[in-house]
C-alpha cells in the first residue's frame, strides 16, 4: 500500500497491458463493510476578547483539548469571522471598546443564529445591565467570570460546542 496526496493505493493485481492495477481509498479509509468512514470534524470555537493574552490563552487551552479555536480582538472582527466560518461556539467578553459583546452578539445572530454563546467578563458591576439584557435576549448559554480556570473553559466547550 502506498500513500500520496492524502490518497492511499493498494496493489490489486494486474491491469490492462500487465501493469499493476490500483484501487484508491480516501485518506479516511474504508470501513469493514466497504463504506467510507466518516471523519469527525473538530468543533470550532471563537474567543472574542479585547485582551490578546486572553484570546490567545483560551484558544491554546481549547486546541490542547482537541478543539479548533481562533480569537478576535473586538466585536467587529468577531462578526466578520462568523461570516467566513461557522463557529459552533463563541466565548464572548462583554466589555470591549467599540462594539460591546451584546452588540456583537446581535450581529452574529443575524449571520449564524444557531451559534451558542458563553459570556465572560471581569467587570461584573459595570456589565450587570448588559448581562441582564443578554439574558432577556437569550444570548447567554452560560456565564464565566474572569479570572477563569482552564477546567471551566474546557467543561463549557465540551458541553456547548
Amino acid at each position: 500500500m502506498t500513500q500520496a496526496n492524502n490518497i492511499s493505493s493498494i496493489e490489486c493485481g494486474l491491469g490492462p497491458g500487465g501493469t499493476p492495477a490500483r484501487a484508491s481509498l480516501f485518506a479516511s479509509g474504508i470501513a469493514s463493510e466497504g463504506r467510507p468512514k466518516t471523519q469527525r470534524t473538530k468543533p470550532s470555537i471563537l474567543i472574542v476578547d479585547d485582551e490578546e493574552a486572553v484570546g490567545l490563552g483560551m484558544s491554546e487551552i481549547l486546541k490542547d483539548e482537541g478543539f479548533e479555536a481562533a480569537y478576535a480582538l473586538n466585536g467587529t472582527d468577531a462578526v466578520e469571522a462568523m461570516r467566513t466560518k461557522p463557529y459552533s461556539l463563541i466565548f464572548m467578553d462583554m466589555i470591549m471598546p467599540g462594539m460591546n459583546g451584546l452588540e456583537a452578539y446581535r450581529e452574529i445572530k443575524k449571520v449564524r443564529p444557531q451559534t451558542r454563546v458563553i459570556l465572560f467578563t471581569g467587570f461584573f458591576r459595570d456589565a450587570e445591565e448588559v448581562i441582564m439584557q443578554g439574558i432577556k435576549e437569550g444570548m447567554i448559554d452560560e456565564f464565566i467570570r474572569k479570572p477563569y480556570f482552564a477546567d471551566e473553559i474546557i467543561r463549557s466547550a465540551k458541553k456547548y460546542a
